[in-house]
């Protein structure tokens, strides 16, 4: 049992990363994009039980922006970790 729960935790961490990557290189603005990518590592070891902190706001990225890149790595992450995103 713990061999298959590795491996789905794997699985699971595999297809954040993919999906995470993939939405943080669509973004242009360098510091904009380094935020989402902390972010995601934020989430990540959130979602493995690890400590976390929020990662600095860049100067000039505006609630809006920070808005939508938080609510949409939140939603890739409750798609791979469902029982974390209760939190």
């Amino acid at each position: 049992m713990s061999a298959q729960f590795d491996a789905d935790r794997s699985a699971a961490v595999l297809g954040f990363n993919e999906e995470a990557v993939l939405y943080c290189r669509g973004i242009t603005d360098m510091a904009t994009q380094e935020y989402a990518r902390n972010y995601a590592r934020m989430l990540l070891n959130r979602a493995q039980g690890l400590e976390f902190s929020l990662p600095r706001i860049p100067q000039g990225l505006f609630e809006p922006n920070r808005n939508l890149i938080r609510s949409t790595l939140e939603k890739i992450s409750s798609k791979y970790f469902p029982a974390k995103a209760a939190r």
